[in-house]
């Protein structure tokens, strides 16, 4: 991906180049976007200078109001209105959009990719630019895939350094049938509910643990309802931005370039450790038993997907693994 960056140790910083000349085929317009992320947040922020920079390229004609922390409704709220065009743009997770697209279950299943470089390859590729093309057929245009770093595991009762660990552990999970199925799996209880319900569940210990990438969890000041940090890296995390095909279809040649440039930036994240939160990792051996208990989940969600859509996707993730050696 060529925007929003995260690694295990860093936060990311979504900016968009919007060059410099002002295109000439731009009507005024009021645009709203959505995300459930905090304004301080990487993402955040980065919706931030995305308004900014669509109103200096389009001579301030086109203005984008941004709307942090879920103001604009949860996921399936925002989704929906996106559709409707209630609302312009939304950024969210591949989890609460594989309801949309099916196909976007794969970049949830545990080892599907292994480096950020591997995941930025593969959705930058054919891989991603079908996936994206998918959304047309559901009133929506997916513009760009954004990393958002790899998953990691967040609770409070003690230190996670092998599988058995989590067992019984009560974690706070996304709502999406195979993210419960793959934390069952895992032996731990999985309770499905929104992001902004998640701090409050924490701070309260409705649920014991969460998993999220590292600048989520900073962002959403996890760290101070939360001690124990264990680095599985189990799945990748992706968002993507949509936009409404509504809006799209009105826009011309000149205004579409304006929305879908962009470049990336990225700034390092250490402060978790700092504020007091005990950092564990899991050893290789550990991952692998993670991933294999996991497989009955990838095989049942594969005849949801399609045999043939998920083979495809695994084909060019080994063309990018080899080419990557």
């Amino acid at each position: 991906m060529k925007s929003l960056l995260t690694s295990a140790t860093a936060a990311c910083l979504l900016a968009f180049n919007l060059g410099t000349a002002v295109a000439a085929d731009i009507t005024a317009r009021q645009l709203k976007f959505g995300h459930l992320s905090t304004e301080e947040s990487p993402l955040g922020q980065g919706a931030l200078k995305f308004a900014e920079l669509v109103a200096k390229k389009s001579d301030n004609k086109i203005k984008v109001k941004v709307y942090s922390s879920g103001q604009l409704g949860s996921e399936a709220q925002q989704i929906g209105a996106t559709q409707g065009r209630a609302q312009d743009f939304v950024m969210l997770s591949t989890t609460p959009l594989s309801s949309v697209v099916k196909e976007l279950q794969i970049m949830d299943f545990p080892g599907i990719v292994s480096t950020n470089d591997e995941a930025d390859a593969l959705l930058d590729g054919p891989a991603g630019v079908r996936m994206l093309s998918r959304f047309e057929s559901h009133r929506l245009i997916g513009l760009a895939f954004f990393e958002n770093g790899f998953r990691h595991l967040t609770n409070n009762k003690k230190h996670v350094v092998k599988l058995e660990d989590m067992q019984g552990m009560k974690v706070r999970v996304q709502q999406s049938p195979s993210s419960i199925d793959v934390f069952q799996r895992l032996g731990a209880n999985p309770l499905p509910m929104s992001w902004n319900q998640l701090y409050t569940a924490l701070e309260t210990r409705t649920v014991d643990a969460q998993e999220n990438p590292i600048a989520t969890i900073y962002a959403g000041k996890l760290h101070e309802v939360q001690k124990y940090i264990t680095l599985t890296g189990h799945a990748y995390g992706a968002h993507v931005l949509i936009g409404s095909k509504k809006l799209w279809e009105s826009m011309s040649a000149d205004e579409r370039k304006i929305i879908s440039d962009r470049e990336k930036e990225q700034s390092t994240l250490t402060e978790m450790t700092a504020a007091g939160m005990s950092v564990s990792r899991f050893a290789p051996a550990e991952f692998e038993k993670l991933r294999t208990a996991v497989l009955p989940v990838l095989e049942k969600y594969s005849k949801d997907i399609g045999a043939d859509v998920v083979r495809e996707f695994m084909s060019e993730r080994d063309k990018v693994r080899a080419a990557q050696r």
